[in-house]
């Protein structure tokens, strides 16, 4: 692969990409669009490092947004690691701030979440060079490239189903609270309460900490219950309105049946369209029934998950939802707790923990009264000899 440079509006990230994966290029991918500017180091069709000049980016300030370090010892500790001539994560983990695991899930997440982000710029400057800076010292990733593409042009699929739902940045809600029955997470109840303040849409997607795709999911997920609703929907036309019949009792069909998975995916097709009272309502009961049915079998789980460290690299059957969600189970105290926290959606989740299980990052534990009874010891083995000595003493006369 040899030296390029060009404009994304022609080289965008689903032609590069593919073309550095055939040649399993060595070096950097520079990305430049306005002010901000993003480094992509490859190696042997692997990602193994990333940087960018955006501040929300630093990984000071992405340990601090995930709950990890707090802010003063983030900012003390980016100091001493630059006094010390080390790079930050190598930093944090060499003084046992943050586990290495732990660190390598959290650049991970923010390598993949820049990478993806760049699929969606069409204008800016794009170059390729063979130099890579040195990574002796550095937390060193290995995001194996198909991956990244594929999940990449998947992201990039879903935004575009987001923008023609909502088209306009300036999109203002209406919040029917009739229909918010049932729990919601502390996020989505944020995005209600600003929604009834008149917030536009872009107001919404820049407000929370996690990346802005969490919070189009979750606006998604409000809009198809019928919570949230654009102040200017349009109306649908003759053609649409008979197709939407059909899919409308398709769904009917599919929710009488069982099959709830089905049945949300046919709801999702009609409000892609606009809002439509019934399709809210189908997806609402869709949704509970399909909760329910699900309660059983991961609710079971809670507190028997042994989650072992993630494999290097990392397996191509998982989806960057799928570690996102082993990263928010590790975090949470229950499987309920990461479910509703989590921007995907209990079906989606529930497909998630399903492929973890299967690759064996996760595994499900024995139940507790299973468990092998606990014995008595302390850190220097002296109490099981000082207890058998006293009992002997006892059966003295």
């Amino acid at each position: 692969m040899e030296h390029f440079k060009g404009s994304l509006t022609h080289y965008s990230m689903e032609v590069v990409i593919p073309a550095l994966l055939s040649r399993k290029a060595v070096g950097t991918l520079r990305l430049e669009r306005g002010s901000a500017i993003r480094y992509f180091f490859f190696q042997e069709g692997f990602l193994v490092g990333e940087g960018s000049n955006t501040p929300s980016e630093h990984l000071s300030q992405m340990l601090v947004d995930l709950g990890i370090l707090d802010a003063p010892r983030a900012a003390l500790a980016y100091e001493a690691a630059e006094l010390a001539n080390m790079p930050y994560g190598a930093y944090l983990v060499r003084q046992q701030f943050v586990e290495m695991q732990r660190m390598l899930e959290v650049l991970e997440h923010k390598a993949r979440e820049a990478f993806f982000d760049c699929y969606n710029w069409d204008s800016g400057e794009v170059e390729f060079t063979l130099q890579l800076p040195s990574l002796v010292h550095a937390v060193e990733l290995k995001l194996p490239l198909t991956s990244l593409h594929r999940d990449a042009v998947a992201r990039k699929r879903e935004w575009k189903m987001f923008r023609d739902i909502f088209p306009a940045m300036d999109t203002t809600f209406r919040v029917f609270r009739e229909h918010a029955v049932g729990h919601f997470s502390e996020e989505e109840s944020v995005l209600m309460k600003r929604s009834e303040g008149g917030a536009m849409l872009a107001e919404l997607l820049a407000a929370g900490k996690e990346s802005r795709i969490f919070v189009a999911r979750r606006l998604l997920h409000l809009y198809r219950r019928g919570v949230l609703a654009p102040q200017r929907g349009r109306e649908p036309t003759m053609g649409e309105s008979l197709q939407e019949a059909e899919l409308l009792e398709a769904a009917r069909n599919f929710l009488e049946a069982g099959k709830y998975e089905h049945a949300i995916a046919v709801v999702e097709q009609v409000l892609e369209k606009g809002p439509v009272p019934e399709a809210h309502a189908l997806y609402r009961e869709a949704e509970v029934k399909l909760t329910l049915a699900l309660c059983d079998e991961l609710f079971s789980m809670d507190g028997r998950l042994i989650f072992e460290p993630l494999p290097r690299p990392i397996p191509s059957s998982l989806t960057a939802d799928d570690l996102y969600l082993y990263s928010k189970l590790r975090g949470s105290t229950t499987i309920r707790q990461a479910l509703r926290t989590a921007a995907m959606g209990e079906a989606a989740a529930a497909r998630s923990v399903h492929r973890l299980l299967a690759t064996g990052v996760i595994r499900i534990g024995p139940t507790q009264g299973d468990q092998e009874p606990m014995r008595k010891t302390d850190p220097y083995g002296f109490l099981p000899q000082m207890e058998e000595i006293l009992a002997a003493r006892r059966r003295q006369p």
